[in-house]
């Protein structure tokens, strides 16, 4: 199949040549197209509105090319640039990284040598001080010599670096500390708890010792009451003299209100039980001999020389003599000596009217005035004065009237 283009044009003839007016034509006026197949002819007309478009189009893609084509030979540039600084700062970050590795070796070996001289520890700090310094310098170097780092956003970044550091420190510190204080709370209930019931034991501890002393006073004022006598610990007491400038006292609104009230329970028992106690030392309660038996009672007796009825004022211990006698209560020896029917006789004076007698001792180990405390020797058993044999005479006076010592004896 062949085909032909062709323009239309004045056809040839042989008739005589007419001149005519012709139109001009444009580069993109209308044209024709001729396909011829055999026998048959096809004409396209391409107007010359169409002729544009193709051709603008055909501007646009090859602008588009020539862009395309010097961006690519650009980036090409830029890449090879950046490869070649990329590149660079390996090379810089590889000789960084073994000046590191040789200072941490200098480290190590300076901790494996540091039990050695000072004068080796000093020598392996002056080296790493100078590996230190040779890559700070390096550093210094890289950052002057290549203009693609901003010496400004590395600060800003380092900066920033510091910050998220240092909060995240402050974030674990917070955590930390967190753990501790509840931990410590837990500690201090605990605490709580094991002081609340320390304080719970002393307190009962002190009742119990509080029930013991007052049941020894029941048993003394019991005998007391038969003489129109009764012993009040607490009178002319100073148990309650208070004073002081005023403090308002701020901490106890932080503290366990249960612990505080338990706490007074039992400091209020320990002062009740210490107060008490030292009374109680003013009384002369127990055996003044260790071992005795009971020849003469308290009141009245047949008198043993003429066995008439007698007032007997005390009790006959009966000893082995030389026993020691000692004093069941502190006190100060008002009357050491001998009397007449009581023979080598020790009086003392415990306070708070209170007094006892000793008599038909043996040898006597105190003087008047003198100092006596609780469970201390003052004689011996003897039978000087008016008596049948070796016996301690015991008498217990209160307010100056005598009582029953068995009273004071029987209670330990």
């Amino acid at each position: 199949m062949g085909f032909l283009l062709k323009y239309r044009r004045s056809l040839r003839r042989k008739t005589p040549v007419t001149y005519h007016k012709t139109e001009k034509t444009t580069f993109f006026s209308e044209k024709e197209f001729i396909f011829r197949s055999g026998a048959h002819t096809k004409v396209f007309k391409i107007s010359a509105r169409v002729q544009w478009i193709l051709f603008i189009v055909l501007l646009i893609v090859g602008v588009w090319s020539s862009y395309s084509y010097q961006m690519y030979s650009v980036s090409g540039r830029i890449i090879s640039y950046q490869n070649k600084k990329l590149d660079e700062t390996r090379n810089a970050y590889v000789d960084l990284m073994s000046d590191f590795v040789a200072v941490h070796n200098n480290i190590s070996s300076m901790v494996d040598n540091i039990s050695q001289s000072d004068e080796n520890t000093a020598e392996h700090v002056e080296n790493y001080l100078k590996k230190a310094e040779i890559i700070e310098e390096r550093i210094r170097q890289i950052t002057a010599k290549e203009d693609w780092i901003d010496n400004k956003d590395l600060d800003e970044k380092s900066a920033l670096r510091d910050a998220i550091l240092h909060r995240d420190m402050a974030l674990e510190e917070k955590k930390l500390l967190e753990e501790k204080v509840a931990h410590l709370e837990l500690v201090i209930d605990s605490l709580t708890a094991f002081e609340n019931d320390i304080l719970k034991k002393v307190e009962d501890i002190s009742s119990k010792e509080m029930d013991k002393v007052k049941s020894s006073l029941v048993a003394v004022n019991a005998e007391l009451k038969k003489r129109g006598k009764y012993y009040n610990p607490l009178a002319n007491s100073k148990k309650d003299n208070k004073g002081g400038l005023f403090v308002p006292d701020n901490l106890s609104e932080n503290l366990d209100q249960n612990l505080i009230s338990q706490a007074q329970k039992a400091f209020s028992a320990l002062d009740d039980n210490i107060y008490y106690n030292e009374a109680l030392k003013k009384i002369p309660l127990g055996k003044p001999v260790w071992s005795y038996w009971l020849t003469s009672p308290f009141g009245k007796r047949a008198d043993p020389f003429n066995t008439k009825s007698a007032v007997h004022k005390g009790v006959d211990l009966a000893a082995n003599r030389g026993n020691k006698i000692k004093t069941m209560a502190d006190g100060r020896v008002i009357k050491a000596g001998v009397m007449n029917g009581y023979g080598k006789v020790v009086e003392i004076d415990h306070g708070s009217g209170f007094r006892t007698k000793y008599a038909h001792m043996n040898a006597i180990y105190v003087h008047e005035g003198d100092k006596v405390s609780l469970g201390q020797a003052i004689g011996e058993v003897g039978s000087t004065g008016r008596s049948t044999g070796p016996h301690l005479h015991y008498e217990v006076l209160y307010d100056g009237v005598n009582v029953d010592p068995m009273a004071f004896i029987k209670i330990q």
